[in-house]
């Protein structure tokens, strides 16, 4: 059977993804690391992500890894909040 799926936080900012090939459009980027976190990913027609770009968010949801992008997890986004 699959495993429990995985509910995680984390913070930080919005930006679009450069490559086409990204598995969504849209990443949560560390300027503190300057790395990808997670590729942000939302099942909802209301969630407009580029509302938040370029916003320091904390983002609550499920974390897996795409067949195709081993390296970094997408979330697929449960809660959103913009950080103070």
């Amino acid at each position: 059977e699959p495993p429990p799926p995985r509910i995680v936080q984390r913070e930080g900012v919005v930006r679009g993804t450069a490559s086409i090939q990204a598995p969504t459009r849209f990443e949560l980027w560390s300027p503190d690391s300057g790395q990808t976190i997670n590729y942000l990913h939302t099942t909802s027609a209301q969630l407009d992500l580029s509302r938040y770009k370029g916003l320091r968010i904390i983002v609550t949801g499920e974390e897996s890894l795409d067949e195709r992008w081993r390296s970094t997890p997408v979330i697929t986004i449960q809660k959103i909040t913009v950080a103070d």
